[in-house]
Formats: structure tokens, sequence, C-alpha cells
């Protein structure tokens, strides 16, 4: 659930008023996730498109593997940005790549998995990529932490729903659905449950299915947060990331484990 912003070119050029969004029904993040950013990247000579990431080391973003490649190609240039308003400055510069050159950190590289391949094995996805940032990196105070193999089913056995709450945290689109609701490029957050880890659209070992409805101060995900991490309550555990809806930004969302081996080997496998 990437999302589409081509029109923030477009917006820089002609001085229109941008229309881009956050988590659905959620509340603005402030400074509550610092190691949380979002990427502005251009595939196959398209874009800008939108994705959301999380720091796991000074120089290590992880993300959803869709926000790193396309049609086997990886990304053609991918900046990043950990201010909670993205925007910010932008009207100060002359030109768009002036204020990406400024205010915004070119990443060294992108890392899809090697089994990534645009949904082609669904629901075996395979949807986790990582970007690689010059060093010295980015310094925050707290950096996201990959859990333990088999957490989410950890987390599914213990009695009740008193543990099983998680924070989504993102820059995507809120207003498809509360149209009512103020509709930022901003960092949001918002709280969802883990509904199960078996069904059709799963696939053992690879996404989770989580809820996305409002109420109760609960929420969910939506385009431009993809990537972005389902934290496991307030701590800084990502057990999941943002990867597709079947009917997207309602009812419920498919995220993609991190605490498999297929996740959990593939980042190992490529910390610098």
């Amino acid at each position: 659930m990437k999302r589409s912003l081509l029109i923030l070119a477009l917006t820089f050029v002609f001085g229109t008023a941008s229309q881009v969004g956050a988590i659905t029904f959620g509340e603005p993040d402030g400074n509550a996730h610092p190691h949380v950013g979002t990427l502005l990247f251009v595939q196959n000579g398209v874009g800008f498109f939108s994705c959301t990431g999380t720091l796991i080391s000074p120089t290590v973003m992880l993300t959803a593997g869709h926000c790193t490649e396309e049609f086997g190609n990886v990304n053609d240039v991918t900046y990043v940005r950990f201010d909670e308003d993205p925007l910010e400055g932008i009207a100060a510069f002359p030109t768009l790549q002036d204020w990406l050159d400024d205010r915004w950190i070119l990443a060294e590289s992108v890392i899809p998995h090697p089994q990534y391949d645009d949904y082609s094995q669904f629901p075996f996805t395979f949807d986790v990529g990582l970007v690689i940032l010059p060093a010295p990196g980015v310094a925050v105070g707290t950096y996201g932490m990959l859990p333990p193999e088999d957490f989410l089913e950890d987390v599914l056995a213990q009695p009740g729903n008193s543990t099983n709450w998680w924070t989504a945290v993102g820059y995507g689109s809120q207003g498809i659905l509360n149209p009512f609701a103020q509709d930022d490029y901003a960092r949001y957050k918002s709280t969802t449950r883990l509904i199960e880890l078996n069904s059709n659209s799963n696939g053992p070992g690879a996404s989770a299915k989580f809820t996305n409805n409002p109420g109760g101060g609960t929420g969910g995900t939506c385009f431009g947060d993809s990537g972005g991490p389902i934290f496991y309550q307030d701590t800084p555990i990502i057990g999941a990331i943002v990867s597709f809806g079947i009917t997207p930004c309602i009812g419920v969302d498919y995220q993609f484990r991190i605490d498999t081996a297929i996740a959990l080997d593939f980042i190992a496998d490529n910390l610098p």
C-alpha cells in the first residue's frame, strides 16, 4: 500500500494545495516514534511514491519489499526523512530537488528480499526490504527492535486480550475512510489488534491479520503506511510491517511478519 506522491512535485511547481494523509482513525504521533520515517522514491522512472519505515540501527531502515522494488528492479532513487511533518520547509527552496537535497537523506541503496516478486507467490509475499543510509546515519534515542521467532504465536497464546494490542505508526492516508478527519502528510499512530495467523490470505509464516476498524481508540493502516511498523504495545519491538489489505484501509489489514526465519534471516544477512 505505497502511495503515489507525484502530486507532491506538481504541488511544488504550481503552488496548489496538497491532500495527503495519515494512519486511519489515529492521532498525531508527535515525537513518540522519532525512529519511524517516511520514504520518497522513484520506481522504473515513475514517482514519487511514499512509504514508511523504521530505523533498526543508525544506517539501516526496515520497510516493505514493495517499497524497494517493482517488476524486478530496485528503486531508481530513495529519500528518507524522520520529521513528524515531512513537508516542512518546502516553500523555502527554489526547486523540488534543492529541497530534497537539503532536507532529506539520500539512501545509499535499497535491498528487497531476494524472493520478493510483486506478490506473484501470494500468499507468500516475502514483502520485506531494507534501506541503507550513509554513515554515520541517524542518531535517535530508540531504535526498532527485532522480535524473537514465533513472537506473534506467543502473544496469541496468552489468555484474554489484555496483552494483544499493538501500535501502528506511519505516514499514510486516512481521508479515504474518514473524510471529516484531518488529512495531512504527517506521522500518525493508532492502536490495532492481532486477529489470527492462519487464514488463506496469510500463508504460514508470511502475513498476520490485524484489525482496521474505528472505535474504542483503535484504527489501522492505509496507503502510504506500507513498510511501517506494527509495534508490540508501547515497546520498540516490531512484530510485523504494513503490507496489504484485501479491502484496503477498512476491516482488516495483512501485515508481513518479522518474527519468522524468512524475515529475520534476510535482515541478519544484510546488516552492514
